[in-house]
């Protein structure tokens, strides 16, 4: 093949025209990054934040605790490197603002749940509130049963009629059948620590959903219990369990025609939000007497997971977001 000057100089031109013109761009970028301009729009943007969380702690408390900053996440502000934030009563979140802030919050489910968490407690902890705990102990429990056996035993219609009528003479002291003593749990001593996951193995019939009702303060009246449960040191006599702990069965019942969200939200309502909001509302008061302003997007999240009354709550889209990771 002929070698052309004129063809390998253009095209040498041409590259040359190519470099110079990405190495401009480039150099207005960095310009644009590190120029005065940019850098007065940036602490700009921090003085307005300022003063809305001003404004913000300015507000009385039943206000203040329902007021937060949220990103304003548009279609040309999600990649910027300065994102405005705007005032917004937590209550009145739309399905689509709640998404919107999951999605950018939780972005990767794995690392951003971690982060938020991390978030979440460091800023209980920088005004100093001790998050209460409990320690759960159970000493020697035994557990047994008085049960019926052989044909007694099976769970028919006239098993059940003769049973009920048996209960019946049994309160005036009237005993007819003859019962066999099971135990089911036999001299159990253990610790549940807290700020710890404890995971409890056993093959079926081992005993593990009695233990676990009977640390819920859950277990029949009927069964015969010796041992000791105690909630901080508190008997069961001395402490109200269900406040502090509950058992969840394997088998729950929804309403069919709900969605899975539905069914969520109505969990939540019905449940309500506990302590959430008595911890907000001293964590506000501290945070306002030390002149710290949290960030945006935990004290949205505690603030709309503390509101009370919402019909639609955003510790449901949560909930979503991190189960559809998992599974």
């Amino acid at each position: 093949m002929d070698y052309d000057p004129a063809h390998a100089m253009s095209r040498g031109g041409s590259m040359r025209q190519s470099i110079s013109r990405s190495v401009s761009r480039a150099s207005r970028n960095l310009e644009d990054i590190f120029s005065p301009s940019a850098r007065r729009t940036k602490s700009t943007n921090e003085d307005e934040e300022a003063l809305k969380w001003a404004a913000i702690e300015k507000l009385p408390t039943y206000s203040r605790l329902r007021t937060s900053l949220m990103p304003a996440l548009g279609e040309d502000d999600i990649y910027g490197n300065q994102i405005l934030n705007k005032e917004v009563d937590v209550t009145k979140l739309d399905g689509e603002e709640r998404a919107r802030f999951i999605d950018v919050v939780f972005k990767v489910a794995e690392q951003d749940n971690e982060r938020i968490l991390t978030k979440l407690r460091n800023r209980i902890d920088r005004v100093g509130i001790t998050l209460p705990t409990v320690e759960v102990r159970y000493d020697h429990l035994t557990v047994k049963a008085d049960c019926y056996t052989g044909d007694r035993s099976l769970p028919s219609l006239t098993n059940t009629v003769r049973n009920m009528g048996e209960s019946l003479l049994g309160l005036v002291g009237i005993h007819l059948a003859k019962k066999a003593q099971l135990t089911i749990l036999k001299d159990v001593s253990g610790i549940v620590k807290p700020s710890r996951m404890t995971l409890l193995l056993g093959p079926p019939s081992s005993g593990k959903t009695t233990l676990l009702l009977a640390l819920a303060g859950k277990l029949d009246k009927s069964l015969d219990i010796s041992g000791e449960v105690t909630y901080n040191g508190y008997r069961l006599n001395e402490f109200v369990p269900i406040k502090t702990s509950a058992y969840i069965s394997q088998n729950d019942l929804h309403v069919g025609i709900m969605t899975v969200k539905e069914t969520l939200d109505f969990s939540a309502r019905c449940q309500g939000v506990g302590t959430r909001y008595d911890l907000l509302n001293e964590l506000a008061r501290r945070e306002k007497d030390a002149g710290i302003f949290p960030e945006a997007d935990v004290d949205l999240f505690m603030k709309a997971s503390a509101a009370q009354g919402v019909k639609s709550s955003l510790i449901t889209d949560y909930t979503l977001k991190v189960s559809i990771f998992q599974h």
